[in-house]
């Protein structure tokens, strides 16, 4: 390792932050790289599969990872992507080439996920034992979640709490900073490393040009709808059929756009104090702060993401065994018409309403009494904005087995849902017309009487 008087040489480890803007990974290494820094992602099949990530988020990835390779090479810095084979080999496989390039220090972005602080402790421990540094970066929250706890020093699991809390952490320390590297850098040559991004690690599923990888359009998306839209979001929010949402999930999903962009965006527009906004504007940050929410519950409760849920008692419900019934709900022919008009959204655009979402997991895990975890586990691999944190956050949520969950007895009805938020069926029109011509199958389940049977279900596990 080099001394204390030689150059420092850096490794900017990206994961799901593949942006340049508001980027403490990329601006730490590059400023204490002053005698190189190497800019390196890491294709991890096997863990991608683990994981469940499907081609729609794959495409994602692929996308944010060519913009930024090209944005690098403008900043005098060429990205280097290495396949590993397995999770289990990353910390190995980092170490080689901080020896093999003589990089004192890794700089990475914290993730979260038992996995993930896995990997990174033994990435940490063995690039120690060689003398070098892990140094994590908070870059996919504003606040650094930790910093959030309650008065007994314990995680938060109730969402009003926490953004009260959090509310008045931002006031108190203000709005963070944005973190801009250097316009350019010193490289380090590394030609044993070099490899690209193949067809086969990320086929893109969903209609090209839906979601162009990169940072360019959700910044476009975001002051578009900070011009106009987000001013009726309270209302406009949950109607499927309007085009009342950012559609940012995307690009915060891959980490091509910064939270705290978001944020220093929105404070730009409306002004420092929140409480003073009016209500769309207001009603936008609270979602910023539920995505921060479900980051907080899974690194304070590692069980969040080990396929358990947040309360114990649920894992003896009864849950339908009924491969059947699964697998109508994944090819939308349920016979409900806003859940059938919800998969097929899914399937074909890799991007679902939000309200939608909430009705087709309650409908799964109530009406139809099928575990969460398939309805979990399909989501990732089929939306193009799959976050681990979100989607867990919002299945307990569905299911009433994580935080801030309803009561099980209170259970979304989806033709009334399809009422209020759909009542002049355009939604319905675009894709599920079958439900409007008579040719849609017949529903699989009496909506009260399922109502009822899940009821029950919840009852007998919550009193066994």
């Amino acid at each position: 390792m080099n001394s204390i008087s030689q150059p420092c040489r850096t490794i900017a480890w990206f994961r799901d932050d593949l942006r340049l803007d508001d980027q403490p990974v990329l601006r730490a290494a590059m400023t204490r790289g002053d005698g190189g820094c190497l800019p390196l992602f890491l294709v991890t099949p096997a863990t991608w599969r683990k994981h469940h990530l499907g081609n729609p988020r794959l495409a994602m990835m692929a996308g944010g990872v060519t913009a930024l390779k090209k944005g690098l090479a403008s900043r005098g810095l060429d990205l280097r992507i290495v396949e590993v084979a397995e999770d289990r080999d990353v910390p190995r496989r980092i170490t080689e080439i901080a020896n093999q390039v003589q990089a004192d220090e890794v700089h990475a972005g914290s993730e979260f996920g038992v996995d993930e602080t896995r990997r990174d402790e033994s990435t940490e421990e063995q690039l120690a034992r060689e003398g070098r540094r892990f140094v994590r970066h908070e870059n996919q929250v504003i606040l650094p979640v930790r910093d959030i706890r309650s008065g007994g020093g314990t995680p938060y699991t109730v969402f009003t709490p926490f953004k009260r809390n959090w509310l008045k952490r931002l006031d108190s320390c203000g709005l963070p900073e944005l973190e801009i590297p250097t316009s350019s850098g010193i490289g380090i040559d590394a030609p044993s490393l070099d490899g690209e991004i193949t067809t086969e690690h990320f086929n893109d599923r969903h209609p090209i040009g839906l979601f162009p990888g990169g940072e360019t359009e959700p910044l476009h998306r975001l002051e578009r709808f900070l011009n106009g839209p987000i001013e009726r979001y309270h209302d406009d929010r949950d109607p499927p059929a309007i085009d009342g949402t950012s559609t940012l999930s995307p690009w915060l999903a891959c980490g091509s756009l910064s939270p705290r962009r978001a944020l220093h965006e929105l404070v730009t527009r409306f002004g420092p104090e929140p409480s003073s906004w009016t209500q769309g504007p207001a009603t936008w940050l609270s979602e910023l702060v539920w995505r921060e929410f479900y980051r907080h519950a899974m690194d304070g409760i590692p069980r969040l993401s080990m396929d358990r849920p947040l309360h114990g008692w649920t894992d003896r419900v009864a849950w339908s065994e009924s491969s059947e019934a699964l697998e109508a709900w994944k090819a939308g022919r349920t016979g409900i018409a806003i859940v059938d008009a919800g998969m097929r959204q899914l399937a074909a655009t890799g991007w679902m309403h939000n309200r939608v979402r909430m009705i087709v997991a309650t409908f799964l895990s109530k009406h139809l009494l099928v575990d969460w975890r398939e309805g979990e586990r399909f989501f990732l691999s089929s939306l193009a904005d799959a976050d681990f944190p979100s989607n867990n956050g919002g299945w307990q949520w569905a299911a009433s087995t994580g935080t801030d969950a309803a009561p099980y007895f209170r259970v979304f009805n989806p033709d009334t849902q399809r009422k209020r938020f759909d009542p002049a069926g355009e939604y319905i029109a675009r894709w599920a017309p079958d439900h409007l011509d008579g040719t849609a199958p017949a529903p699989m389940v009496e909506l009260k009487e399922a109502r009822a049977r899940a009821i029950e279900a919840f009852k007998m596990a919550k009193n066994a």
